[in-house]
């Protein structure tokens, strides 16, 4: 248990503030290790749900606008996107069980009633967390069996 806790909260990850912060220290970090942590987050949250990855696209994205000092087209956030193959019968159960997991590792889930989850798309999360080590993951429901997630990074620093 404190093992899986310990993997989802993201430990041995980068812990340097954002560069939105007023002025705080962007991360280096290679698109492809960006690329691969995203994808390892995704995975830990579909094995903790018991549930497969279905329909996995991890992209590059913009952060234009940080302020930092590094040209923003240097700057970027990864972020993919996955479906859940989870029936809505099964979303509160899934959830929950979710909830309690990141819970017991000290994190604070929230839900879609509390106005800050939202998500780097125009529309609100059912669940959302941010992790300790400056990944966010969202889950929201897309069709009548299918739970969309997305895992996203701070805004990076390209390196080779």
């Amino acid at each position: 248990m404190i093992l899986a806790a310990a993997l989802l909260a993201g430990a041995g990850g980068c812990s340097v503030p954002d560069a939105g912060g007023g002025g705080d220290f962007t991360p280096d970090l290679a698109p492809a290790t960006a690329r691969q942590q995203v994808r390892e987050r995704a995975e830990r949250v579909a094995a903790i749900a018991a549930i497969s990855l279905d329909a996995p696209k991890e992209e590059r994205l913009t952060c234009p606008g940080q302020i930092s000092d590094f040209p923003d087209k240097e700057l970027y956030r990864m972020q993919g996107t996955y479906h859940l193959p989870i029936a809505a019968a099964e979303e509160k159960a899934t959830y929950a069980l979710l909830t309690d997991h990141w819970q017991a590792a000290g994190l604070h889930p929230r839900t879609g009633d509390d106005p800050w989850v939202k998500g780097p798309w125009a529309g609100p999360a059912d669940l959302k967390i941010d992790l300790r080590d400056g990944h966010t993951v969202a889950l929201s429901r897309s069709t009548d069996t299918t739970v969309r997630m997305i895992v996203w990074t701070r805004c990076l620093h390209e390196t080779d």
